[in-house]
Order: structure tokens, then sequence, then C-alpha cells
């Protein structure tokens, strides 16, 4: 049986455990409050929906966990801290995924383990991709509960590939993700409580230099000029859609069901408001819906999936690179991809109808109000926090870590490779 709570006396004060997580006294009536709202939805859990759904105590536990992140969080969080632990080699617990390169990012590593954790290795650092409500999320929690550790929360970077690891029969290379982002409280895409890279854009003490303003806008603009995005195999064009002379609208569609959406304060209903505002803001202008690279590859539907054409109103289904299709259009709807801060950085006028990292800053027009995020920041700022603080790189070639540019010359060079294999097959 996991011992899920302790007690050690420091003397002055006594530090509880609780789940695996270490605190005083100062936390515990509002953890308390947490608990007692656990507590009352377990009373109402139903065994065999648990059964044939499995998704209920698993949510529940889900939550839990992410507000204990966010209440017990510490004032600052470097990831970089835990790729140069030295003195406390690295044993990692993980769901197994598509991020391959991981343990470039490690280099005291010792060893990884995906489901039966060996004890006498003394597992210290345990992550899940991502964020859901599946029961391999809820095992890896678990787990870490029995050796007092805590859970980190990983995922792609905005920089990532050539392809979406949706695609089948790829080769590993083109599919593979260069560089991680790593959370200790939840996922960048939860809006129900501030993610760590909340945290750090809504610091005010957090100042971001001349210099390191400059290294962004010279990052911004190689992206926007080379067309890098987060999947590079779509090709690059100019595209001819709509009326000639009529001002372009850009309405992004998603994959459904993505926890982007389900996290990001959306659902079907504001896919459809986004769309009408849209139309209604915009009567003269063409209409142009873009699906998902998801739903191109057969994996998963979009909102807009049963969408036909008329009138101002045309569908992009045409594989196209991100930043080529958004240089083409004079405004961005978007509800939460990550298309819309590509936007951004485009200098488009973008419309957020859910809640992405990059709304709320005084650079997007909202729909929707996160009332926790009360400072402004430049795109510059925004670009430098998210893509190089928040975000971690590998060089495959090396088999270690880099910096931002060099993570780009190596997507470039591979984005090359891969356009040039295609045109001789």
């Amino acid at each position: 049986m996991a011992r899920l709570f302790g007690v050690i006396d420091r003397g002055l004060y006594k530090e509880y455990s609780i789940f695996g997580y270490r605190f005083n006294m100062i936390k515990i009536l509002e953890l308390a409050q947490i608990i007692d709202k656990l507590q009352k939805s377990a009373l109402s859990f139903d065994p065999w929906k648990r059964f044939n759904r499995g998704d209920d105590m698993d949510n529940a536990f889900m939550n839990l966990h992410i507000k204990m992140n966010a209440l017990l969080a510490p004032k600052h969080f470097n990831a970089k801290d835990l790729f140069e632990q030295k003195i406390r080699p690295l044993n990692m617990v993980f769901l197994d995924s598509n991020i391959s390169y991981i343990d470039y990012l490690f280099p005291y590593l010792e060893g990884t383990f995906a489901n039966n954790v060996p004890p006498e290795k003394n597992p210290n650092f345990f992550y899940t991709c991502g964020i859901s409500t599946s029961l391999w999320h809820t095992h890896i929690i678990a787990e870490a509960m029995k050796y007092n550790e805590k859970v980190y929360i990983i995922e792609d970077c905005f920089l990532r590939s050539i392809f979406s690891y949706t695609y089948e029969n790829i080769p590993p290379k083109y599919q593979k993700s260069i560089g991680i982002t790593i959370d200790d409280i939840t996922h960048y895409v939860d809006c129900s409580v501030a993610s760590r890279l909340e945290l750090m854009l809504n610091d005010k003490d957090l100042i971001i230099t001349d210099l390191q303003k400059q290294r962004a806008r010279k990052c911004i603009d190689r992206i926007v000029k080379t067309h890098l995005s987060k999947y590079n195999n779509q090709p690059i064009f100019k595209p001819k859609i709509g009326r000639e002379g009529a001002p372009k609208i850009l309405v992004v569609d998603q994959s459904y069901g993505d926890w982007s959406i389900i996290k990001g304060g959306a659902n079907d209903e504001t896919f459809k408001l986004m769309l009408k505002c849209a139309i209604k803001d915009n009567p003269t202008a063409d209409i142009i819906i873009k699906t998902h690279p998801d739903t191109m590859s057969g994996e998963r539907g979009g909102y807009y999936m049963g969408l036909k054409p008329h009138d101002n109103i045309y569908l992009m289904t045409e594989p196209i690179n991100p930043i080529s299709l958004v240089k083409y259009v004079d405004k961005v709807y978007v509800c939460t991809t990550q298309l819309g801060f590509e936007a951004l950085m485009c200098g488009k006028e973008v419309h957020t109808f859910g809640i992405p990292f990059y709304s709320g800053w005084g650079l997007t027009i909202d729909y929707q109000r996160c009332e926790r995020r009360t400072h402004t920041r430049s795109l510059e700022e925004l670009f430098y926090i998210a893509y190089i603080m928040y975000s971690h790189y590998a060089n495959p070639d090396k088999k270690s870590r880099c910096e931002i540019e060099e993570a780009m010359d190596y997507l470039l060079r591979l984005r090359d490779e891969y356009f040039q294999n295609k045109e001789r097959d």
C-alpha cells in the first residue's frame, strides 16, 4: 500500500506530506477545501460507469492533481535545473510517447521506465505527455505518490517536426519532436488554472531585456521568412482561393475534441460563434475555413467537417504551409490553435474565441477574458518567454541540447531533405 500521508519534524515547524507533495501548515486549510470537493465527488462516483467509460474518477483525480500543483507551486521554476541534476541522477517514469529525443535533454539520465517501475532504481522524475483523464495518466500520478515525487507535464514545443505523429508510414526522423515544454503545474493549453507559462507571462518582475527582445525579433523574422511552423510537411505556395480583390478572412478549424479545446474554454458552440462573428464582422470579405493537419491524415475530424462552400464561404482542404496561408489573408479567427500566434508573428489581426496561451496580453481581440491575466506583453516578450525560456530543444545530429536558433537550422535542413526526396519520388 502506498504511503499517502506523512509528517516530518523540522524542529521549528512540521512538514506534511500528502499525495507526494510537501508543505507546511499554512496551506492545510486551502488544501482541505480541495479534498472536501473531491470527497463529495467520490461519494457520487458510479463504479460501473468507471468500468464502462473510464473517465469519472480519472477526471476527478487529474483535476485534483492539477489543483494541488497550482496551490503548492513555488514562485519560480526552471526546467533547466532538472537537466543539470548531477548529484541526483534522474530515473524517469513516463507515459510512452512520440517524444523520442527527450533523453538528449537529460545528460545525467540513468534510466527510463514506461510501466513496471523497478523499486531499486528509486525513480525520481515522473512525467506525462500532455494531460488527459486516461487510466494511464492516473497510473503515473499514483506511481509518483509512492515515491513522494511530483508529476511534470511535458508537451511538444511550438517548432516540432516535419510530420505530426498522427500520420502513418512516415520515417521516424520526420515525425519525432525536436523539443519539449516542461510545466510543473498544468499544460499550457489549460486555462482552468495558471500554468507555469501563464505565471511567467503575468510576472511583472520578469523583465525581458532589449537584447533578448532583439533575439526574439530575429527568430520571429526568420520563422516568417522561412515559413517554419509546428509541422513542416505542407507545401509552401501562394494560394488562389476566393474572389479577386475581396478581403480575406481566415477561420481556423481544429481537431474535434482536442484537449486544447476542452481545456481552452471552448466547445462546439464556440466554433459556431466564431464562424458567425467572422461572417457578420466582414460582410464583403471572403471567409476561408482551414482544416487542421490531423484531419487530413484521417485520424480525427474537425468542427466544420460537414460545412459546404456557399456564397462567400470557401473551404481550404488542400495542404498548405500555415505561414503561406496566413500571409494571404487580412484577419485570422481562431479558437485555441497555435496558428493564431503564428498569425501575430505575421502581423495579422487575430480574434480569439477560446483562451489560448497567447490571448489576454494585449495582442489579440478576445471574445473570452481570463481575469488572471493582468499584465501586457509585446510580441517579442511573448515569443521570448514561450519559445525560448519555456521551450527546450535538442539537436538530434549532436544528440544534445541546443538553442532555438540551432533547432531551426536542423528543422530547415530536415524539411529541405524531405522536399527533395519527395520530388525524386
